[in-house]
């Protein structure tokens, strides 16, 4: 599936496979990477042959991620039938070596293969507040798949790491991280396992993590969260995170 780019005097839009996406559906799931409307007039006319690529292929789910200020952009996919699913905002700790963390007692280590069942047990039902389980289009269960396997591709990612956290022998949370060469460290998934919440050990795993990342000399953590999840974005905000600026969510689904 080839991907998608028009460069016209109204509209820059570029869109290609989220083969990830179309494995767990399995029919194909279109991303639209990049959308910039020069001449929201013009634009609508633009689009077209962007449809016409959809249907060539057969795409029956599009998401787009926009900035908070992209509101042209936003009206435009509205206009042709998106919807939007989300907000997320990103927290962000900068000055990672000032930070104080208190010594714990959970462990953190690589995951190796035979944890992967118990890790993928806990990405198929840690989440709830994404996109793939609110979109009341589409069934939540292909959202649970996604994130099972996003665990298991992440242990033999080039460039991410899945981390195990244990109290004891009991593995209790995992987070698929990628650090940068910069001193920079992205947490792509975190998650505590069900059966683990509302014990305190969230608050634990995270100030666990940031020391963790503080001994190995890093400078900053970023993520990306629903804003729905009030209960974790107000962790992140008693541990020291700041907010940087939030993107809005679109999801077209062929009906």
């Amino acid at each position: 599936m080839k991907t998608f780019d028009i460069q016209s005097s109204a509209l820059h839009l570029r869109a290609a496979e989220a083969p990830w996406d179309s494995a767990i559906f399995g029919y194909p799931v279109a991303q639209i990477s990049s959308i910039q409307v020069l001449d929201a007039a013009a634009a609508r006319a633009d689009f077209e042959p962007f449809w016409h690529w959809c249907d060539l292929h057969g795409v029956r789910i599009i998401s787009c991620r926009l900035a908070h200020q992209q509101l042209r952009e936003s009206m435009l996919l509205e206009q042709q039938q998106f919807r939007f699913i989300e907000m997320v905002l990103h927290p962000h700790l900068p000055h990672l070596q000032a930070c104080t963390c208190d010594s714990d007692s959970l462990i953190i280590a690589p995951a190796e293969a035979e944890d992967l069942p118990i890790l993928r047990g806990i990405g198929a039902q840690a989440f709830h507040h994404e996109r793939y389980h609110v979109d009341p289009r589409l069934d939540p269960t292909f959202g649970n798949q996604r994130y099972a396997r996003w665990v298991e591709n992440s242990l033999h990612h080039p460039r991410q790491r899945l981390l195990k956290l244990l109290d004891g022998q009991q593995i209790i949370a995992f987070f698929i991280i990628e650090a940068s060469e910069r001193g920079d460290v992205y947490w792509h998934l975190t998650a505590v396992a069900p059966a683990f919440q509302g014990r305190g050990l969230g608050r634990r795993t995270w100030r666990a993590m940031i020391a963790h990342h503080q001994n190995e000399g890093l400078a900053t953590i970023t993520t990306t969260i629903s804003a729905r999840n009030t209960t974790v974005l107000n962790l992140y905000a008693s541990l020291g995170f700041r907010f940087l600026p939030p993107e809005m969510t679109f999801h077209w689904v062929r009906e």
